[in-house]
């Protein structure tokens, strides 16, 4: 189905995000420490222009909270497209209403689960999606060169009920360098990141900022630009 390949990307998209939320407060006074694990605050936001397809709209992502969820403290995110995301399958035109991620406090990994409501031809529905892996690793501290490889296993709920097998996928991110990029926002020092997912059997490059506590700029395997930092407003 086109929404679940949808969700997929966007399951990628959100690891993205969370594994260059870098910056920590010490002593009253901000301080980058470059190449530490994330840490989120409370009102932390995302503006990029995302490509999809032919379709290019405006992304946004914001911290709304923190819960604890199987066991892991999670950040509660909510993500918004403008225009909204929509999709069509067997001639039924959905369009999604409102999408949170649970991200994984420890790893800045996915995290713990996915939930997105829409609303296909005047009826609504909830659909969800848990997330583990094995190990749950991270790149945390960054250094170039290094590489991890998780196993990711994804269960999927529609309103509920469990819905096919669960997904299991390989995926390997490596640090490749550390590189100056302009973006819309700016021109900040990135590290350069790529992620391997089987998944898809491709592997997409990413660059993220310790300034800005996100990335940047994300490209597919074909070069083409997929995600473009335009604004940012971080604590």
């Amino acid at each position: 189905m086109k929404w679940k390949r949808t969700r997929r990307l966007l399951g990628i998209l959100w690891f993205v995000v969370m594994v260059s939320l870098v910056g920590v407060v010490a002593c009253g006074e901000e301080e980058v420490r470059e190449g530490q694990l994330p840490t989120c605050q409370l009102g932390d936001k995302w503006v990029w222009s995302y490509v999809m397809g032919e379709t290019t709209s405006t992304l946004t992502q914001e911290v709304i909270g923190e819960e604890t969820v199987e066991g892991r403290n999670c950040y509660v995110i909510d993500m918004s497209f403008d225009p909204p995301s929509s999709w069509t399958y067997d001639d039924v035109v959905c369009t999604a209403t409102s999408m949170k991620h649970w991200a994984d406090k420890a790893t800045g990994l996915l995290g713990v689960k996915t939930e997105s409501s829409y609303s296909c031809n005047g009826t609504d529905y909830t659909s969800t999606a848990n997330h583990s892996y094995d190990p749950w690793t991270s790149l945390f501290p960054l250094e170039v060169g290094k590489e991890v490889e998780t196993e990711s296993t994804t269960i999927q709920y529609s309103d509920g009920s469990q819905f096919g097998d669960p997904m299991v996928t390989t995926e390997i991110y490596a640090i490749v360098s550390q590189e100056n990029v302009t973006v819309a926002a700016g021109t900040f020092s990135c590290w350069k990141m790529t992620m391997y997912d089987s998944a898809t059997d491709a592997t997409q490059t990413m660059w993220y900022s310790d300034q800005v506590k996100s990335m940047v700029k994300m490209i597919d395997a074909e070069g083409n630009t997929i995600m473009e930092l335009q604004s940012y407003s971080v604590s």
